[in-house]
């Protein structure tokens, strides 16, 4: 079977939650021995193609790294067309919106498609409306964000609905938001990782090690983390921040006008020994998001590793967590309750251990990469099979 995947992004492009689940699902299907064609946008240094791991990927321009737009979606086009000549697609395996441009050749030739959804208008719309800054200034973004997300469900999600084959969600949280206008076509496929061997085991000095990993976007809130730290003195803390995006030069800004430079690392984009160095050091792992999250890797594997998470209780991470059992939640962004919950398990190794215990075994129990990778296929071949 021939996979055609297209994302707006891969790990190519930078460390994130969103790109390592393409690229876990991406290796899955070569070794399951598919062949796989990745179309994803542009990259800063200009390289047009790369091979990776058993599959080829493919930096189309003219495009905005990480940004789809109109002409993205015509030179993929043309791109599927000379793929599909040399070598015929069986299914196109869209990350979101990816596909969009490519509805109609697909109907045409009989290709079925299906796209995976990491959220919806509605829970967009409560991520802006529960992070929304409400002096006066920032008013005019009440109106124009709705209208934009509102624009964008109606030309590009709402058509990807109607042409998807299967309409694959990261979390059950989505289910009522797509079984509505989505018939039966709807499949809930949990994000999964590689389960590590080894657990933290946590600093081995008296500071408390708090990490941070993901894309630097401002709506994944380590500026909260940062703050935090800053307004923690009376104990000990660390702050590791890793991986690179369009906020970071501005994290490190904060971290420096809050004289937190001895307090903060940034670590930039790691290779997977290093963050699991990072990992194993960790006592305590930190997501203060403010916007809806689907289902974060960066939370699975945290668990995975037996690290106590303090995280938003937002979006998917609801399907995970239980409170005060295999982590702790916060309102998003929310600072004050970011502190007393560094507070409170910084001062308690064996609450951290409970919790560390807990998340570990929820992890194991429901996360597993290989589930994840085959649940997917089993779906794209019983699409190729109806078609």
């Amino acid at each position: 079977m021939h996979i055609l995947v297209m994302s707006r992004s891969t790990l190519s492009h930078g460390f994130g939650g969103f790109e390592r689940q393409c690229e876990d699902l991406c290796e899955g299907f070569v070794r399951a021995g598919h062949k796989v064609t990745v179309l994803t946008t542009s990259r800063d240094d200009g390289v047009e193609e790369e091979e990776r791991m058993g599959y080829t990927v493919k930096f189309l321009s003219p495009s905005t790294p990480m940004k789809l737009s109109r002409a993205w979606f015509n030179r993929a086009l043309a791109e599927i067309r000379e793929i599909h000549k040399e070598n015929p697609i069986d299914v196109i395996h869209s990350n979101e919106f990816a596909a969009k441009g490519a509805i109609g050749w697909a109907r045409k030739n009989d290709i079925p498609l299906a796209v995976v959804c990491h959220g919806s208008l509605r829970t967009e719309l409560l991520s802006f409306l529960s992070a929304a800054d409400m002096r006066p200034r920032y008013w005019h973004w009440l109106i124009l964000t709705p209208l934009h997300l509102l624009r964008r469900c109606i030309l590009w999600e709402m058509p990807m609905r109607r042409a998807a084959k299967s309409i694959v969600l990261v979390s059950p949280t989505l289910s009522g938001d797509f079984r509505m206008f989505s018939g039966g076509k709807v499949d809930v496929i949990e994000n999964g990782i590689s389960l590590p061997k080894n657990t933290s085991n946590g600093s081995t000095g008296e500071e408390i090690r708090l990490l941070c990993t993901g894309r630097a976007d401002k709506q994944k809130g380590f500026q909260t983390a940062i703050r935090a730290v800053a307004e923690i003195e009376d104990m000990p803390l660390h702050l590791d921040i890793i991986g690179t995006g369009p906020y970071f030069d501005d994290l490190k800004r904060i971290s420096s006008d809050l004289g937190t430079d001895d307090k903060v690392t940034f670590h930039g984009r790691v290779d997977d020994d290093e963050l699991n160095r990072a990992y194993s050091s960790a006592d305590i792992y930190l997501i203060p998001t403010t916007r809806y999250e689907g289902l974060p890797l960066a939370l699975l594997e945290a668990m995975s590793h037996g690290i106590p998470t303090i995280s938003s209780e937002i979006g998917g991470n609801s399907d995970v967590i239980t409170h005060n059992h295999d982590g702790i939640f916060i309102k998003p962004g929310n600072l004050p309750e970011l502190i007393s919950s560094i507070r409170r398990l910084g001062n308690d190794q064996e609450e951290r251990k409970r919790i560390s215990q807990a998340a570990r075994a929820t992890t194991e129990r429901r996360f597993d990469k290989e589930r994840m990778v085959a649940e997917t296929l089993e779906t794209l071949e019983s699409l190729v099979h109806i078609s």
